[in-house]
């Protein structure tokens, strides 16, 4: 018995120990070098949560700021996991914060106000006010959002395009059996149903954003993404090997719809090329460490960034 206590300790030690890995290696000091970085909490008492923010600036004494950009983060993330785009976006000129939005304590917590495809909304629009409250003359600047996956949902919903969760049920009813299990799955079939059924919660855009980048945005079939006279221009990248993301559908989004600025298909990435590299033996068996072709992060993502850079230049930043 006792070997088998200290055999389940050592795994318990283990999976903490990897945890904690994975999270600290997010988060690379070296990107923030010249930047003044920040953290802050932001309250959300409809969601009785208190969430985590980071901030990433210039040092106010060097330039006016371009723009201020939201970063809304991949599911069950946190604001570091894009840290790569947001400290080389802030070295351009742009105010970038993040919140980590919670997702796993949302869905535990039970409330269905707390369920991310409703709650991330929330958190962008107070993690805005936040940025307001601390610095008036934000206020003045034009605002963009960066989103990947679940976050490119929250950045499409959060600004001028309206969730449309009801549409699960017969989206899901048109397709064979076993087609697209991101969404069609038995578990997220009753969140959204529950959602559905209490429409208050349904998300309504309340950020008036005037340019998106989008990587592998999750959910665009559960969006109305009619173009509206207002509706901001997107940048939008997808991995040719996405594992959970249609090609088709981001083919056709970007075809369909001339806000559509760039699209970017990247042959070699699949959904979890956007986040940081993962150092042994993680890349071997983290999932989200995995990609379909072994490929440089690092050099893939410094590719992008300079892409979604020049994207923010043209379609938001005040010249």
């Amino acid at each position: 018995m006792s070997i088998f206590i200290a055999i389940v300790a050592i795994v318990i030690v283990g999976v903490a120990f990897s945890i904690y890995q994975l999270s600290k290696q997010q988060n690379d000091i070296t990107l923030e070098k010249g930047l003044n970085v920040s953290t802050f909490g932001v309250e959300d008492p409809k969601g009785q949560t208190s969430l985590t923010a980071k901030l990433w600036r210039l040092p106010e004494s060097e330039e006016t700021p371009k723009g201020v950009i939201l970063v809304s983060h991949g599911f069950s993330a946190n604001a570091d996991s894009l840290q790569r785009y947001a400290a080389n976006l802030a070295q351009a000129g742009y105010v970038v914060a993040a919140v980590s939005h919670q997702d796993l304590k949302g869905l535990r917590s039970g409330q269905l106000s707390n369920d991310p495809m409703v709650a991330r909304q929330r958190h962008l629009k107070l993690l805005l006010e936040n940025l307001y409250l601390n610095d008036a003359n934000l206020k003045q600047l034009p605002v963009g959002i960066l989103g990947y996956s679940l976050g490119g949902y929250a950045a499409l919903t959060s600004t001028h395009f309206r969730a449309l969760l009801d549409k699960q049920e017969n989206y899901c009813a048109s397709l064979s059996p076993g087609d697209n299990v991101l969404i069609c799955n038995p578990r997220f079939s009753q969140r959204i149903s529950a959602l559905s059924a209490e429409p208050e919660l349904t998300p309504t855009p309340s950020i008036p954003a005037k340019a998106i980048a989008l990587f592998a945005p999750a959910y665009t079939e559960l969006i109305n993404l009619d173009k509206s006279a207002d509706a901001p221009a997107i940048f939008l990248a997808n991995g040719i090997k996405d594992e959970f993301i249609s090609v088709g559908q981001m083919d056709d989004l970007a075809r369909q719809h001339s806000y559509v600025k760039e699209h970017q298909e990247l042959m070699e990435a699949g959904h979890y090329a956007y986040l940081p590299t993962c150092s042994w033996p993680f890349n071997y068996f983290i999932e989200s460490c995995r990609d379909p072709i072994p490929i440089d992060r690092a050099q893939f993502q410094n590719t992008l960034i300079k892409n979604v850079i020049n994207f923010f230049d043209d379609n938001l930043a005040i010249k």
